[in-house]
């Protein structure tokens, strides 16, 4: 899901949980798009990067959405189930995607070994707030599962195969009606946790999946999204898209669905050899703490993320890469002066993130010092 509802876990919980979670093995394996931080074996993250290269190389070749970020995206797979818990929104998340100003994270689970579907459909999250499209929840969740079917089939890739959970759904569920539906927002309780989420998530695939993939809409697809992009509403779209109402496209969708057989589609692709791209190493127990903290940041738990941040700077208190991350959390926090603070011990001992650099320039103009000072700091930024 594109929101996280996180609800505040004690501080007692939080000292016991991630520890325990950080004092198993971590690997952390990278290519130039992608960092991995893994519990599970080298192999297993060997394959999760390749996965993700794959799915990448696809929507830059294929996909009419491509805007992936400038950083490399970071991603944590965990191996157990109790090592997932302390993060993840609800019991039925498989993975997530969440992101903060510093850099996009997407989270898997133990179960995702069994199926990368919800990977890929994270994925396609991160691409449309890159892209910044403006969609609605039910198209922005459709087509996320829709493409969270793709798969390779040799060369190239296909798009498009049925989902038995969401067929289920339909089969067995009262639909929303198009109003319902199309109401559907962030905030609503069958977004979340509401005995419709299921039929919600059906539906919008159900939908997403006509208009994309069958002969008589997809061709004008694009002009759809450009409508909604534009701020029509989902009815305005498609009266501007196709010429139908919404009632009209509704039962067209009946009629799509009782086919019980949907059209897919083999996009031409290339896809390199990712082996070649990946570097692997074993990760201090210190590394994987901080990198954990900095997940709890982008989840909302703040306060945890401070303590443990401050009883990291106890172990090791020079680290550039720690004071840059409680500078972010200062930052993000409101507190200008501690963040002016540790992003200045960051960069004097030599941190080089561009963001961060940025963030220190700005900070120090505001508290106005001079542009001797101020200038080779965006240099650095800029190198």
């Amino acid at each position: 899901m594109i929101e996280l509802v996180m609800r505040r876990a004690s501080a007692i919980f939080f000292l016991f949980a991630i520890p325990a979670v950080a004092a198993d093995h971590w690997l952390r394996l990278t290519t130039p798009d992608f960092e991995l931080y893994t519990t599970a074996s080298e192999k297993q993250g060997r394959d999760t990067l390749r996965r993700f290269e794959q799915v990448r190389e696809f929507f830059l070749q294929a996909s009419p959405v491509r805007s992936l970020g400038d950083s490399p995206l970071r991603i944590f797979q965990f191996e157990t189930a109790s090592q997932y818990q302390p993060f993840r929104p609800n019991e039925s998340s498989v993975a997530f995607f969440v992101a903060t100003p510093a850099r996009d994270y997407i989270v898997m689970g133990d179960r995702i070994a069994d199926d990368f579907g919800p990977a890929i459909h994270e994925y396609m999250h991160l691409i449309v707030r890159h892209s910044g499209l403006k969609l609605p929840t039910w198209l922005n969740e459709g087509w996320a599962d829709v493409y969270s079917t793709l798969r390779p089939m040799g060369k190239d890739t296909a798009v498009g195969d049925l989902r038995p959970d969401r067929m289920k759904s339909l089969a067995g569920e009262q639909w929303l009606d198009f109003d319902a539906l199309a109401a559907v927002d962030s905030s609503s309780s069958t977004y979340h946790e509401g005995s419709r989420v299921g039929i919600f998530y059906a539906e919008s695939w159900a939908l997403a999946h006509m208009l994309y993939l069958s002969p008589e809409y997809k061709d004008n697809f694009g002009k759809f999204v450009t409508a909604l992009n534009s701020g029509k509403s989902t009815a305005e779209a498609l009266e501007i898209a196709y010429g139908r109402s919404p009632a009209m496209v509704f039962k067209d969708l009946r009629a799509y669905f009782d086919r019980k057989r949907l059209y897919g589609r083999v996009f031409e692709t290339r896809i390199g050899n990712v082996e070649e791209k990946v570097t692997s190493a074993a990760l201090p127990e210190f590394d994987s703490q901080l990198a954990l903290t900095d997940l709890l940041v982008a989840i909302g738990k703040r306060d945890e993320a401070k303590a443990e941040y401050a009883r990291l700077d106890q172990e090791q208190p020079d680290r550039p890469d720690l004071n840059q991350s409680m500078g972010n959390l200062a930052l993000w926090s409101k507190d200008l002066s501690a963040a002016r603070q540790y992003f200045a011990k960051a960069y004097d001992a030599g941190n080089a993130d561009a963001q961060m650099c940025f963030d220190l320039a700005v900070l120090e103009r505001e508290a106005k010092q001079p542009p001797a000072k101020i200038i080779p700091i965006l240099e650095r930024s800029l190198q």
